[in-house]
């Protein structure tokens, strides 16, 4: 490459310039940032009125016995509440999940239907009770659908409704350790949770799904899972042996897009400044390169489109997934840049700087997936730039600035 003289001065001047410019564009970032903000807002109060009407996250406890007996005696004769939990408790459940419409936003919700079994192992003051009744503990009754049924020792019992559940009244004669079964079926509607309480002395969820991208949390994970593209399934089992507050303990999935497209786009708004002085700094450094100039508000002109890049990729992710967006947007940010130019420096240059754009948008996109190792990816590319960089003004020699006459020659 030939070397290419040019005042250190101007060039200075410039790309100070230019940085000043690169800068000024965290402006319209900033707003955009702020658009995806409110958009972010309204997708979760879409997501608030939908759960409020089909029904929300829900918790599953028991079912459990809860009774009264007296103790003492007379005339300190008191009655006490008691509550018997089951020795064993089996929840099997199969969810099946929609998306329900509201304004332009997606909102995943399921319908769980359940089957409850297991036994109690009669204790001595359940067996002298006053007062007995079955309870199931849920968040929400707004999501039941149809009627639930509630078996103890193979007779159904009539259920009742409270604000901490279902419940049934017992009319109990059984003597103390007598083993009585029971069965519930239940089904019911929800939205973004399905958790268990596990206040059995051995408790067991087998659950299976059409759900893809489950999040299993709480304080006990799935001993078995199986994630695939059409659903899971996953099996929990724990003992109250290894639990100090059972009733405190819960475990479950949540069923939620794991990022939203509001959340990638704010993820992508962050690379905004980096690839906007990227540009201009490969924009910089053809000038410099090929003497081909580009003016101050020709800079203007490419930061704006590199900015209006993020408005299209917010209003195209609306209503399409976030990777068609982004490709869509990407598209056409480039394809704009790449006649801009062409116009601008008239050579094979600006073809080198629109593949700069494509590489960068490509590079977050892919940054954007990995996630963890998004620092490490990126550092990477940051160093292979830097490279070229260097490769490209390595023969670069700045001319001292003259002034007044140039000296005589000697002879």
């Amino acid at each position: 490459m030939k070397q290419i003289n040019t005042s250190w001065q101007s060039a200075l001047l410039k790309f100070t310039l230019v940085t000043v410019i690169a800068l000024v564009m965290l402006l319209p970032l900033s707003f955009i940032r702020g658009q995806v903000d409110d958009r972010s807002e309204n997708h979760q109060t879409a997501e608030t009125d939908i759960s409020q009407a089909w029904g929300g996250s829900q918790t599953f406890s028991g079912p459990w016995i809860s009774y009264t007996y007296k103790t003492g005696k007379a005339p300190a004769v008191e009655t006490v509440k008691g509550a018997l939990h089951p020795d064993s408790l089996k929840y099997v459940v199969s969810t099946t999940t929609k998306n329900l419409h509201r304004s332009i936003f997606d909102i995943p919700v399921y319908t769980a239907e359940m089957t409850i079994t297991g036994n109690f192992v009669v204790n001595d003051r359940l067996a002298h009770s006053e007062t007995a009744s079955l309870v199931l503990n849920m968040d929400q009754l707004k999501g039941l659908q149809g009627n639930p049924t509630f078996t103890l020792g193979g007779e159904e019992l009539e259920i009742k409704s409270g604000d901490g559940g279902l419940w049934a009244d017992l009319n109990l004669s059984a003597k103390k350790g007598v083993v009585i079964p029971f069965a519930v079926s239940i089904k019911v509607n929800g939205s973004k949770s399905l958790f268990f309480r596990p206040i059995g002395h051995l408790t067991e969820v087998e659950m299976t799904s059409d759900f893809p991208d489950p999040s299993f949390t709480g304080d006990f994970l799935p001993v078995e899972r199986e994630v695939r593209e059409d659903g899971f399934t996953a099996k929990w089992e724990m003992s109250q042996i290894t639990m100090e507050k059972p009733s405190e303990n819960r475990f479950g999935v949540k069923m939620v897009k794991p990022v939203t497209q509001y959340r990638q786009t704010e993820r992508a708004l962050k690379y905004g400044l980096l690839v906007i002085f990227l540009v201009f700094l490969a924009g910089f450094v053809v000038e410099l390169v090929s003497g081909k100039p580009i003016n101050i508000i020709q800079y203007l002109v490419i930061g704006a489109s590199l900015v209006l890049f993020y408005t299209l990729l917010l209003a195209f992710s609306d209503f399409l997934s976030f990777g068609i967006a982004y490709l869509i947007a990407a598209v056409m940010t480039t394809g704009a840049l790449c006649g801009y130019f062409i116009g601008i420096v008239k050579s094979k240059w600006a073809f080198l700087l629109a593949g700069l754009v494509a590489v960068a948008y490509g590079v977050i996109y892919v940054l954007l997936q990995l996630e963890n190792f998004a620092f490490l990816a990126g550092t990477l590319v940051l160093f292979l730039i830097l490279c070229i960089i260097m490769l490209l003004t390595r023969n670069l020699k700045f001319a001292a600035k003259q002034s007044g006459s140039s000296p005589a020659k000697e002879g």
